[in-house]
């Protein structure tokens, strides 16, 4: 308990010294109420004089936590749409305008009865009645009135308003679909790792310091994420509705996630068929002119139905592209009108949306959602990334069994046909093609039981299925068997290449499928006075099922594979939680508690339950203050448990005496624990900006590792177990400008810091098989330790012509351990004890708007990595399964440490002195994708 306090006084402390600093003006006395502000941009316009101004929503129109809904629609003149149009929710503080095709949302309208008014300079003013629904969105479409109003006005400002949220103490940013389109990037995952508290590093997203499974996503409030393997569903970015990313002080609604929740809303359709089709490229006519043969092909569209009340939204995002690591794999493809081109590329991704909406009466609706990923990639090693001709003898020895079969035998490696015993060999072609598919049905069911109640249920399937195989070939098809791939080209008069593989399939192959049944249900209330209370529960069952196999075409206990891993097993888990918040006096009091239960399944043996529980449970308590200070400033706190479920793959990894893995899984595992804290500051300078400051310290638990113990037989092995500790701590700060004057822009600013004892769950490893002096046993950064990161997105704009935009981001060195030659035995002490350089990117895209045929027509351009800045990848690759690199340990690093220089390299006695040279491969690998320039179309309607 003395710890906790100390800490918790610290963050507190820290969390008033910036409020000192920003808020010098707290002090005094509190400014007046800022006029509300709708949550979309707004430029300023000239209205009426009998324009009226949005007043703060009133106690009694006040709704509970989440005890609200939205309004939609469309401003129309005839048949054209109407731009920049103010509609105003009389009585809610809430608003917004029009955009560019007529179309509006108002978010965060308390349920209710309401008159919403649509006014445009010049125009007679319309009103309409609605009734707001929690959770439901209502459709409100105007036509201009048709007599026009022409007379000298007085010009009123109406703008946007980013509001601050006075009740929650969460540490929460969100992207909505607007902004979403504005930031030049390429999936929502990219637009994540811009906010404070984030850092992106090999594919992976890390928050606030954790490991990277310690992510979930959810897409419309159910998890998808694959719970044996990790990895999370892509989502394409039409249909994204918007997006809370949630990095701290977590409610109790919100379980089995260590570090973050990335919670995404899916879009609905209207009243109004509506769309958008797009198509980027980077390719300029001729082929050569190209930088990655980069094609994205994007189409979005929803409305009515011809059921009265159902309507549909549907989405298509097929991204097809070679990369920047471009090889020679053979890719069938047809080209239609000379630019056209059809069929697979080296990575082709397609993600599709379709949803349906139906509103049974007001109070119940029905949705019921596919989501679908598709991902077809070869992936690039650089040892398998030569074209050429090998040299191939034929022993006139036949094999017993194989009397019509002549073996051959391999030689030295041409980049020429040097004569006809020289066979063309196209080594990308004998790489392994992922092949990862996804499908998520999701019907929920949404009851609206009172103004006050609402009673929400969701059910939902989602599958995982993942193959890895070369051109589809069974295990025992694949062709040469490891380490043979160099025979041949490493004897003398040969070319005596030790590094790149002459011939043979790589030799790794999987199939995997995740499967979960998953039911939830929340309830949410406001029927006592001050208390907003939110209560649910969630139940799952999975089936996981692996084959994993290290050199597929050998054998162990008879079976394929020379590393085996093979299970199918079943799990159930499930949660509940409740949740209050209580209102007094002006300070609210988040309280909650959540409860988590996980089994291995019937199907684990009561002896391998070491600890005697087949069913692990846990409570998690959640505990946040909120202190309005001001209407423009709020002081919040929280503190919080909360648990994640080891992924199954290290709990059911294969376990039997013929198991041929190198660490065996452990269904006795308990849940990873982490304990944060945390303490924030929110606070409106402007009407037009606003700012999110916040301090944190996390304790990490339990997290995954390895150690040995004894089998039944006397044996050690290596088996999964919750031993690694870890901790991370860091202030954050963020800046919003909601567009005005034609300008917007965001600013995001972390210092952390991540210690830990362990990057990686097979770290330890390393020691068990020789590779270190001893097991790490303090804390040393880890490898996402990377301690300032600063994000700045703008956007120059002017509506309905042209927009210029900007992202530039700066993070420092990465830690890496440096390495030396024929050090067998490396201390752990030099675990990421030094620093890789910084890394800077800036991205500028722009865009201008036409009128054709009556359609939006929009022109872009986007430059990304404009400055062509080098920046590292990843310093070491692997070299499974090459005996003849590495001998020294791992070069690539050995060879940075020695040198400097990044790319990679291997030793070799080059100029028969007796000394090692360093023979550079220039892996591109190493290093991120260089400048590149995109351009596209689009059409809107």
């Amino acid at each position: 308990m003395l710890d906790f306090a100390r800490r918790f006084i610290a963050a507190s402390t820290a969390a008033l010294v910036v409020l000192a600093l920003a808020l010098p003006a707290l002090a005094q006395q509190k400014a007046p109420a800022a006029a509300p502000r709708p949550a979309a941009a707004a430029p300023t316009k000239a209205a009426p004089p009998s324009t009226p101004t949005a007043k703060p929503a009133s106690p009694a129109a006040t709704a509970p936590g989440g005890l609200v809904g939205k309004i939609a629609g469309r401003v129309m003149d005839g048949k054209d749409p109407v731009g920049y149009a103010n509609i105003v929710v009389l009585g809610s503080g809430r608003g917004a305008p029009s955009d560019d095709n007529g179309n509006f949302v108002i978010s965060g309208v308390p349920v209710g009865a309401y008159t919403v008014r649509m006014q445009l300079s010049g125009h007679e003013t319309v009103t309409k009645s609605v009734q707001v629904n929690a959770g439901q969105t209502v459709t409100v479409d105007f036509q201009l009135g048709a007599t026009k109003i022409v007379t000298t006005v007085e010009t009123i400002e109406v703008r946007a308003e980013k509001r601050i949220d006075t009740k929650s103490s969460t540490t929460k940013q969100s992207i909505s679909a607007e902004k979403l389109r504005e930031i030049p990037v390429d999936n929502l995952s990219q637009a994540i790792a811009t906010k404070a508290g984030i850092v992106a590093q090999g594919g992976e997203l890390h928050f606030r310091g954790g490991r990277g499974g310690e992510v979930k996503f959810q897409f419309d409030g159910v998890e998808a994420t694959d719970p044996a393997f990790g990895g999370s569903a892509n989502i394409a970015n039409l249909a994204v509705a918007g997006t809370d990313v949630l990095s701290g002080g977590f409610d109790a609604e919100y379980g089995n996630a260590l570090s973050g929740v990335v919670s995404v809303s899916t879009k609905e359709g209207t009243d109004r068929f509506s769309g958008e089709v797009r198509w980027d490229t980077d390719r300029y006519g001729d082929p050569t002119k190209t930088f990655d043969n980069y094609d994205r092909f994007t189409f979005g569209f929803g409305g009515p139905t011809p059921i009265k009340n159902l309507t549909y939204f549907a989405t298509y995002e097929g991204s097809f592209s070679d990369t920047y690591l471009r090889s020679t794999i053979t890719k069938p493809h047809r080209t239609i009108l000379d630019f056209i081109q059809l069929g697979n590329r080296q990575n082709n991704q397609i993600n599709s949306n379709f949803k349906l909406a139906y509103r049974i009466n007001p109070k119940n609706k029905v949705t019921f959602e596919t989501i679908n990923n598709h991902t077809i990639s070869t992936q690039y090693n650089h040892m398998w990334s030569r074209s050429g001709y090998v040299q191939v003898l034929y022993d006139t020895t036949r094999a017993i069994g194989q009397a019509d079969q002549l073996t051959p035998r391999y030689g030295t490696w041409s980049a020429t046909k040097v004569d006809s015993s020289y066979q063309y060999e196209n080594m990308p072609d004998h790489i392994p093609t992922l092949d990862d598919r996804f499908q998520q049905f999701t019907m929920v069911w949404t009851n609206q039981l009172s103004d006050k109640s609402v009673f929400t249920t969701r059910a939902s399937t989602l599958n995982f299925n993942t193959t890895f195989a070369v051109q589809g070939k069974q295990p025992w098809e694949y062709d040469t068997q490891s380490p043979f791939y160099w025979n041949g080209n490493t004897v003398f008069g040969s070319e005596n290449n030790p590094y790149f593989a002459t011939h043979g399939d790589f030799p790794n192959y999987f199939e995997r499928q995740t499967t979960v049944y998953n039911v939830k249900s929340d309830y949410s209330t406001r029927r006592w006075k001050q208390h907003t209370v939110k209560t649910g529960f969630e139940a799952k069952y999975n089936r996981v099922q692996n084959l994993n196999l290290q050199l597929p075409n050998s054998e162990s206990s008879g079976l394929p594979g020379g590393v085996r891993s093979d299970y199918v097993n079943y799990n159930p888990e499930g949660a509940a939680y409740l949740q209050d918040r209580w209102e007094f006096e002006g300070l609210v009091l988040n309280a909650g508690v959540r409860f988590d239960v996980f089994s291995p399944g019937d199907q684990i043996a009561a002896t391998d339950l070491k600890s005697g529980k087949r069913y692990k449970q846990q409570f998690s308590p959640r505990l946040g203050i909120a202190y309005p200070v001001s209407d423009r400033d709020v002081l919040s706190f929280h503190y919080g448990w909360t648990y994640q479920t080891p992924a199954r793959s290290f709990v059911f990894e294969n376990r039997g005496i013929s198991s041929t893995v190198g660490v065996k899984g452990n269904p006795d595992l308990e849940p990873e624990t982490n304990i944060a804290y945390q303490a924030g500051v929110q606070h409106l300078f402007t009407k037009d900006i606003s700012g999110q400051f916040s301090v944190f310290f996390k304790d990490i638990y339990g997290l995954i590792t390895v150690r040995q113990e004894r089998d039944q037989f006397g044996n050690l092995v290596n088996v999964y177990y919750n031993g690694d500790y870890a901790s991370a701590r860091g202030f954050e700060a963020s800046l919003s400008k909601s567009f005005s004057h034609k300008f917007s822009t965001d600013i995001n600013y972390t210092y952390s810091i991540a210690t830990g004892v362990a990057s990686d769950p097979n770290q330890a490893l390393q020691f068990f098989n020789g590779g270190r002096l001893y097991l790490p046993i303090s804390e040393q950064p880890l490898n996402w330790d990377q301690r300032n990161t600063i994000s700045i997105a703008s956007t120059v704009r002017d509506p309905g012509k042209w927009g210029f935009r900007m992202l530039w981001s700066y993070g420092s060195g990465f830690p890496f351990t440096p390495a030396f030659r024929n050090d067998r035995r490396p201390d752990p002490i030099l675990n990421n004890s030094r620093r890789l350089p910084s890394e800077a990117r800036l991205t500028i895209d722009g865009d201008k708007y036409y009128k054709i045929w009556g359609q939006n027509v929009t022109l872009f351009v986007d430059a990304r990595n404009v400055l062509d800045s080098k920046n590292l990848n990843s310093l070491s690759q692997g070299s499974f399964p090459n005996p003849y690199v590495n001998t020294a340990g791992d070069d690539y690093t050995i060879y940075y440490t020695e040198t400097g220089r990044a790319g990679g390299a291997y030793l070799q006695d080059i100029n028969g002195d007796g000394v090692l040279d360093w023979v550079p491969v220039h892996d591109p690998r190493v290093f991120e994708e260089g400048r590149n320039v995109r351009m596209g179309v689009s059409v809107t309607f």
